[in-house]
């Protein structure tokens, strides 16, 4: 990753720069892409998990952009995917923070399809808007700002296949919940899921087990609670699938 500028318009020539030891010593460059990634109970499902090196990513993004500024610092999970084999997965599913850095970045670059979810309190309404508009502003620049660098098979601006925002916790007796979701479809529009994540039991619980609602025992609730968030998500889930099979046909359409 070093710098390869050799001189500036004074035509005096410029430090070369190069990678800090202590970035250099971590064997970064000795690791494959299959060190990253650990099998599940699942057979059929692999997972990236999340540890101490995964904090370390901004700084050594930064590290690596103030060396290279012509380093597509946004490209990086894009870099390693086009690394995989093109059938060693169907698809590939990213959980990420609902903030504007280096790793958000990343997964939304290497993304062909982004689905937003949000609670159905005001202050979670405003925090999703003003997310999509710094999202939307931060695209826009690197777009413009890279426009003339080698980017991989990154096309710039960006675009995804679909866009969907789905509302969580939600309570179909509770007024505020009801005028909240009627708020968050008059600004998304067709983009809004249909079916919303209810605010069940079974939801509040699953923190507590240290499981999804898929995998909670029926018998620690009643039967009606069971079936009522089963079917929420089940519901939510056909949603998810109909949208993703529909890019997925659009995306190989195009290529």
């Amino acid at each position: 990753m070093n710098s390869a500028a050799a001189g500036a318009e004074s035509g005096t020539a410029l430090p070369r720069r190069k990678l800090p030891t202590s970035i250099l010593s971590m064997g970064l460059g000795a690791l494959r892409t299959q060190d990253f990634i650990r099998q599940t109970a699942w057979p059929t499902i692999d997972i990236v998990p999340s540890c101490a090196n995964a904090a370390f990513v901004e700084f050594a993004s930064a590290q690596y952009r103030h060396l290279n500024p012509e380093w597509t610092f946004f490209g990086a999970v894009s870099r390693f995917l086009d690394a995989l084999p093109d059938d060693a997965y169907d698809m590939i599913l990213f959980d990420c923070p609902p903030a504007i850095g280096y790793q958000s970045m990343n997964a939304v670059f290497a993304a062909d399809m982004l689905y937003i979810p949000s609670g159905p309190g005001y202050w979670e309404y405003d925090s999703t808007t003003s997310f999509i508009g710094q999202l939307a502003e931060a695209l826009g620049d690197l777009a413009h700002g890279f426009e003339s660098f080698p980017t991989g098979k990154i096309a710039l601006p960006k675009a995804f296949a679909d866009i969907r925002f789905l509302m969580t916790r939600f309570e179909p007796s509770n007024e505020l919940h009801q005028a909240m979701l009627g708020a968050f479809s008059q600004v998304f529009g067709d983009r809004m899921a249909q079916h919303p994540i209810e605010l069940t039991r079974a939801v509040e619980q699953s923190g507590r087990f240290l499981s999804s609602v898929y995998e909670i025992d029926y018998r620690e609730m009643t039967r009606g609670t069971w079936r009522r968030a089963r079917a929420t998500f089940d519901q939510a889930y056909e949603e998810f699938k109909t949208h993703a099979l529909a890019a997925w046909d659009r995306l190989e359409d195009a290529a």
